[in-house]
């Protein structure tokens, strides 16, 4: 059996023609739509099921819901629109985890990028796919931990996986929009700077009027210190949820 997980919000249509033009044999096409796409998926095709679900729905939280309806066999997540060849790539693919092929980077962005991936790893023990992950498909050995893990859309996006084999096609569209609040993002990142520049001026303005001591340069450079490290940490968040969108989502709701 060969899954399919299609998160639907946009490009209806598109999404749709896509589907007609699939010739998958044995397939298992699990379109999550939400209520505005409805009508554009009123039309039968063998293997399709389509489940409806709340507009304002994220992909991610579809992602999640449609988990429940996967069967035995190779999994592919599909978070943006691919051609019919580009899917047949995914599908034909060896790798137990495939996405879609990194953009080129030169020396001085792989020197950071490598960097990231070290801190990432030091911090969280995880790491970044080599890659795009707007479309991840996910091999037959890989099938009942698919159809079991309790958040299948950040394991789908961020790489804990142990002893895997990763490939990669490369494809003609845009990178997935990421989902995440970029308010609450920016907020977050602000609040934490604020806080660090805040204790950074507190310093100076008491040990410039009051008496320097060891105690009270012990205690202040520990609040110096723990405000740092919450700063680090917030810089760390702010990026990967650039990078991937951000990390809990619920299930989406069913109409």
């Amino acid at each position: 059996m060969t899954n399919i997980i299609l998160p639907v919000i946009d490009d209806f249509e598109g999404y749709a023609a896509l589907v007609k033009e699939l010739k998958i044999p044995d397939a298992h096409i699990l379109v999550g739509v939400t209520e505005a796409g409805a009508q554009a998926f009123k039309f039968r095709k063998a293997g399709m099921r389509v489940t409806i679900y709340k507009n304002g729905s994220a992909k991610e939280e579809i992602v999640n819901a449609l988990q429940s309806q996967l069967e035995e066999g190779k999994t592919l997540i599909m978070r943006k629109k691919l051609s019919r060849q580009e899917v047949a790539k995914f599908l034909d693919s060896k790798a137990d985890i495939t996405v879609c092929d990194k953009k080129p980077r030169n020396k001085f962005s792989e020197f950071f990028y490598n960097l990231w991936k070290k801190i990432i790893r030091l911090m969280f023990d995880l790491t970044f796919f080599d890659g795009d992950v707007s479309a991840v498909a996910f091999s037959e050995n890989l099938s009942g931990v698919i159809q079991n893990i309790s958040n299948l859309s950040y394991a789908s996006r961020i790489n804990r996986w142990k002893g895997v084999s990763e490939g990669a096609v490369q494809t003609s569209s845009k990178p997935a929009k990421k989902e995440y609040s970029r308010l609450k993002n920016n907020v977050m990142l602000i609040g934490w700077t604020v806080l660090f520049l805040a204790v950074v001026a507190s310093t100076a303005v008491y040990f410039l009027f009051e008496p320097a001591t060891f105690l009270a340069g012990f205690l202040w450079a520990c609040a110096i210190v723990i405000s740092s490290l919450c700063l680090i940490l917030a810089v760390v968040i702010y990026i990967m949820n650039i990078k991937t969108g951000k990390r809990h989502f619920k299930k989406a709701e069913e109409v």
